[in-house]
């Protein structure tokens, strides 16, 4: 099966090709599905479909450096395969985008492992809060972020979006949140952590 580069290389449709788009997400949409569901001839042709992702992503160089090709191919098709059978299925429009988000992060954190491995576990310098904004450029495309940010929220209670939006959107501090949604400190401490527990698992 031939893979359509189109929809791997551009998550995110425009209101002309929104028609395609659909019908992509349906196709997806019922691939994962049959897979979650035991569908190993469905599992194989998204792992097809995804392979030019996966080799996209192998051809950064800190990857194919730090990783190896074959042995970051390999990590990502299985990290890949984890995605589809534990997908809950929240937005198969921008299923591609957040297949990327997630294989970059694996193969991420792997260049990282081998690093350490490489330099006597010492921490990866990352130079100083002026270099932050170009290294995720680098690392990630803002867009893709932006959709697996969406998706993670979604997962977050009433209570959890709010403080989240209090503390990092509009700056109020946690005694002001407190006093704003009528609860104690401890509580807005309690719906912080869990929150950012949350995020973490779902963007990392």
């Amino acid at each position: 099966m031939k893979a359509n580069n189109h929809f791997i290389n551009n998550p995110l449709p425009n209101e002309a090709s929104k028609t395609d788009y659909d019908k992509q997400a349906e196709l997806t949409k019922s691939l994962v599905t049959a897979a979650q569901n035991g569908d190993r001839n469905a599992l194989e042709r998204l792992c097809i479909f995804y392979e030019p992702l996966f080799k996209k992503e192998m051809r950064r160089e800190i990857f194919y450096n730090s990783i190896g090709y074959e042995e970051g191919l390999s990590l990502a098709r299985l990290k890949f395969i984890e995605i589809v059978l534990n997908y809950n299925g929240a937005d198969f429009t921008h299923f591609a985008g957040y297949v990327r988000c997630r294989i970059h992060f694996a193969l991420y954190d792997e260049m990282k492992k081998a690093w350490k491995r490489e330099n006597n576990e010492t921490a990866i310098p990352v130079g100083d809060d002026t270099d932050t904004p170009a290294l995720a450029d680098n690392m990630i495309e803002r867009e893709e972020l932006a959709i697996l940010l969406k998706l993670a929220l979604k997962k977050l209670t009433e209570k959890q979006r709010n403080t989240i939006k209090a503390l990092y959107f509009d700056g109020y501090s946690g005694k002001e949140i407190a006093a704003k949604q009528k609860i104690t400190p401890a509580m807005v401490s309690k719906n912080h952590k869990q929150a950012l527990k949350i995020l973490r698992n779902n963007i990392a």
